[in-house]
């Protein structure tokens, strides 16, 4: 018999409960899943979570309400559940990346501010450059943009730090392609990027971190509302 939800990622483990309640009770497509109500019993979450999730599997084409009516499955096919289950899981590994990503480029950037030499505010104002220029004529700027990045943690001159942050932002590479499909999620961020560049060549520390933090919670929200 299956137990209450009391895990998380709370939108996963409801998902995964209705998957398998499709399964077991060998559920076919049109066939109408229990009540909202008789759900919250059974998993013991509240009604937001729950529809939260059955949005989050209409969108994907697994389940379809019809107003007065309830609940239904629209696509049986387990391959499609598994996959929107797998979607999730991979959302939320990328959210909890851009989490940790967030806390180590706090401490470089500190290190960045007080440690970057002229000639490498030169070369980052360089790459910088490209990256308005590019934006501006509405053209692919990603390869300049993770380049413009990687220079800042270059230059923060400490090779622990540095090489940490290559294997967050290594992870991170690998969750944007597949299943969510994020090569280019967003350009929003770009103009942020001059400000950034700025506090650094003025070496305000805070103000970097206030930009930064800004640029990353613009990230997270992207990746959070897929």
């Amino acid at each position: 018999m299956r137990q209450g939800i009391n895990r998380t990622p709370l939108q996963s483990e409801i998902i995964k409960f209705i998957q398998d309640y499709i399964q077991e009770e060998n559920l076919k497509t049109g066939d109408k899943l229990p009540s909202q109500a008789g759900l919250i019993e059974m998993m013991g979450v509240s009604r937001t979570s729950l529809r939260e999730a059955i949005k989050t599997m209409e969108a994907k084409g697994v389940l379809e309400t019809k107003n007065g009516k309830g609940v239904f499955v629209k696509n049986d096919d387990r391959n499609l559940i598994l996959s929107q289950l797998s979607f999730l899981e991979e959302k939320e590994s990328l959210l909890e990346v851009i989490e940790a990503r967030k806390i180590l480029e706090r401490e470089i950037l500190k290190l960045t501010v007080k440690n970057i030499t002229e000639h490498e505010i030169e070369e980052l104002g360089k790459v910088l450059k490209v990256i308005l220029d590019k934006y501006h004529r509405e053209e692919r700027q990603n390869v300049e943009d993770k380049q413009f990045h990687y220079m800042i943690y270059e230059y923060c001159h400490n090779r622990v730090l540095y090489k940490m942050m290559l294997s967050v932002r290594y992870l991170s590479d690998k969750l944007w392609e597949f299943p969510l499909d994020m090569k280019e999620p967003f350009t929003d961020t770009i103009p942020f990027h001059k400000d950034l560049y700025n506090a650094i060549k003025e070496r305000n520390a805070k103000k970097a971190l206030d930009i930064n933090d800004q640029i990353l919670d613009m990230v997270y929200h992207t990746v959070q509302e897929r």
